[in-house]
């Protein structure tokens, strides 16, 4: 498998995951082209996972109107404390990307999870992975920019990843509970 496609394919499915997310909470979202908006006022949440074979960052960097909009106690919403909004955007970043790894499985592609750390005033760019394939996505998310950024690094050509989805996993809805 070229690296090339990996890459193509993760990044095809971290958009799908990133509209996903937004839906979700109730956004209405665009999707914007060749968007360079000035963000540095926003946090930022990243998380890492990989295994031996790849390796990815991904990182939300959202506007406090935003996380106010969509925090999930709605009586609060103009009176949420920043540190509940600074957790409230780890947990989205938490959100999207369970989504990745469960999409990713649906490729025969498994990787562990970090855990999400935050940030103020920094550069997503400072943040991700230096040697590896970065790509951004701006969203228009209820007339505030947001911005979805992934960056992937692809160790070895002879992963096993499919690049058609395989339809014979069983994968769980959202939010279901398997016992064993």
């Amino acid at each position: 498998m070229r690296k090339n496609d990996v890459t193509n394919c993760i990044q095809d499915i971290f958009l799908e995951c990133c509209r996903n997310l937004f839906h979700s909470l109730d956004c209405n979202t665009n999707l914007l082209a060749g968007c360079s908006a000035n963000l540095d006022q926003s946090p930022i949440a990243c998380i890492d996972a990989g295994s031996e074979d790849v390796e990815f960052m991904i990182a939300l960097q959202l506007p406090i109107q935003v996380l106010a909009l969509t925090y999930p106690v709605a009586d609060a919403i103009t009176s949420v404390e920043e540190n509940r909004l600074e957790d409230w955007l780890s947990e989205l970043s938490n959100q999207l990307i369970g989504r990745l790894k469960a999409k990713l499985i649906e490729h025969d592609c498994y990787v562990n999870l970090g855990l999400p750390l935050s940030y103020f005033g920094a550069q997503i760019d400072e943040l991700l992975a230096q040697n590896s394939v970065q790509e951004d996505y701006y969203f228009d998310v209820d007339h505030e920019i947001c911005r979805c950024s992934i960056s992937i690094e692809v160790f070895d050509e002879a992963m096993i990843f499919s690049i058609e989805k395989n339809n014979s996993i069983n994968m769980q809805e959202e939010g279901e509970m398997e016992l064993f």
